[in-house]
């Protein structure tokens, strides 16, 4: 039997599997024919299935395309897996080719962060006795205060008593008992300048003042005035503005990108058209387990004293480019769960999918570690159809090429092995999104599906695994692939939005 008697069937029946994409094997360029070479029949430029021998309209209203006997062999010619577009049809899709460039790729981290104070400058204030808060010299968190200020008087028996120890020591004239009344003074908190006034005026006091000893402003206040307060309880706490910190949360793809003194441009709701410079001061060795990201500390100085706790601050850290990378726009990458493609716009109307290794992703564009060069040129528009046509083509070629084992011909078997893997490959659509159902299910208002007998339905459906729904709102119009899963039920395993603007979408 002759191999190609099987395969031309086969492939015919695959090309219509893509109900959807009309464009398959149809030239772009070609000079118009004579008037000898008449067309064999006229398609539907979205619907390889839809024939007829005379030109027209297809069930969408678009005018049928002609297909010449000299197109079949030109079909013979090409490398496995390239497909033919014609002009008309690539207009219609939207088609938008971009260059692949070799060039420094500039790595700026986006993040976020709330500002706070420079925890280096941060005073907490305790007592180490028990006792009463006879006087507070500040009223409220926020107030300003100065190093020497007054901030409390305290009342304790304790201090007190260790008073009256020490004068009677020093009454004694005994050297040991006077240095062990004075460090006990010392370890309860009381100042070298309230010894020497206890020492010259030689009288107990019943209360004694704290002051501050540092500048900044009063972040915590905890205790009001006549408060019996203990060693554990935080008085207050004060902190200095003269300079801030930011912790980023960066992701962990990109925290190989950070270094130190790395220039950060910050921007603030409150100053829509300011931006301040600090710099990365600090790494954090640790990643966070929870949301896998790295903290990085970050310092403004604030001089004006603009800048407060608590504002919310947007952050761009700019970070060494990396030099001579090959580049595309990340949308041109077709994501799957095993691997990267993109579509190579190969001229004349011709394209082809082919296998990618990405790398990181800044600024819009992604690094093609390898499968391009510098020069080509891939579809970053509308290259969801292509790369599922480029792909069952490249299937049905290698099908072709297959010799059968030397004096053996394909048996009954075979061929219906080759019939069940053609009905396998995915099945095309187009429809409008309805809902979002979570990361993992859509529901879409599709049109009708040939090959599976659907009328227009609006009906639910699960996608594979790597295939990203974070893109799509309710309203969306997209190109989709169903593929039949193990339990008999039909996924989605590639999905995009469609280019609307187009006349007759």
């Amino acid at each position: 039997m002759n191999i190609k008697k099987i395969i031309f069937p086969l492939l015919a029946f695959g090309l219509g599997v893509i109900a959807t994409v009309g464009y398959v094997s149809m030239p772009q360029n070609s000079p118009k024919p004579m008037a000898e070479n008449k067309p064999l029949y006229w398609v539907a430029p979205m619907d390889a299935n839809y024939r007829r021998e005379e030109p027209g309209l297809s069930p969408m209203g678009m005018e049928l395309v002609p297909f010449y006997a000299d197109e079949s062999a030109d079909e013979s010619n090409r490398e496995p897996g390239t497909v033919k577009i014609s002009a008309s049809i690539e207009n219609s899709l939207g088609v938008k080719v971009a260059n692949v460039l070799q060039q420094d790729m500039h790595r700026n981290i986006q993040s976020a962060g709330f500002l706070q104070y420079d925890e280096s400058s941060i005073q907490h204030y305790h007592v180490r006795v028990n006792g009463w808060l006879e006087k507070l010299y500040v009223n409220s968190a926020g107030d300003r205060i100065k190093t020497g200020q007054k901030l409390f008087d305290l009342y304790s028996p304790e201090l007190v008593y260790a008073q009256e120890e020490y004068l009677a020591a020093r009454l004694t004239n005994n050297k040991t008992l006077i240095q062990a009344a004075l460090l006990k003074l010392r370890a309860l908190g009381v100042s070298n300048k309230q010894v020497k006034s206890l020492e010259k005026n030689k009288k107990v006091r019943q209360t004694l003042t704290f002051y501050a000893v540092r500048p900044g402003y009063i972040s915590n206040l905890n205790v009001r005035q006549g408060m019996y307060i203990q060693p554990q309880l935080e008085i207050m706490a004060t902190g200095d503005l003269s300079s801030i910190w930011v912790i980023a949360e960066v992701f962990e793809r990109q925290a190989s990108w950070l270094e130190m003194a790395a220039p950060v441009e910050m921007t603030l709701a409150a100053f829509p058209d300011k931006k301040w410079q600090g710099k990365v001061d600090y790494i954090f060795p640790v990643l966070n387990s929870e949301n896998r990201t790295v903290q990085a500390r970050i310092v403004f100085e604030n001089p004006d004293l603009k800048l407060k706790p608590n504002m919310f601050a947007e952050l761009n850290i700019q970070v060494r480019p990396l030099n001579n990378a090959i580049v595309i726009p990340s949308e041109a990458v077709i994501y799957s769960s095993d691997m990267q493609r993109v579509v190579l716009a190969l001229g004349n109307g011709q394209f082809r999918s082919t296998r990618v290794i990405t790398g990181i992703q800044s600024m819009g564009f992604t690094q093609i570690i390898e499968g391009l060069e510098d020069g080509q040129k891939v579809v970053q528009s509308a290259q969801f159809l292509i790369d599922s046509e480029s792909s069952i083509n490249a299937e049905l070629s290698r099908m072709q090429h297959e010799k059968p084992s030397m004096n053996m011909q394909m048996d009954t078997d075979a061929m219906e092995n080759m019939a069940m893997d053609t009905k396998a490959m995915p099945i095309m659509a187009i429809g409008v999104v309805t809902a979002l159902e979570g990361k993992d299910a859509i529901e879409i208002k599709h049109r009708p599906i040939k090959e599976l007998d659907w009328p227009v339905m609006q009906m639910s459906f699960d996608v594979q695994e790597g295939v990203s729904l974070s893109s799509f709102s309710e309203g969306d119009s997209v190109n989709f692939s169903l593929q039949k899963s193990p339990q008999g039920s039909y996924v989605i395993n590639k999905i995009e939005k469609r280019d609307t603007s187009k006349k007759g979408e």
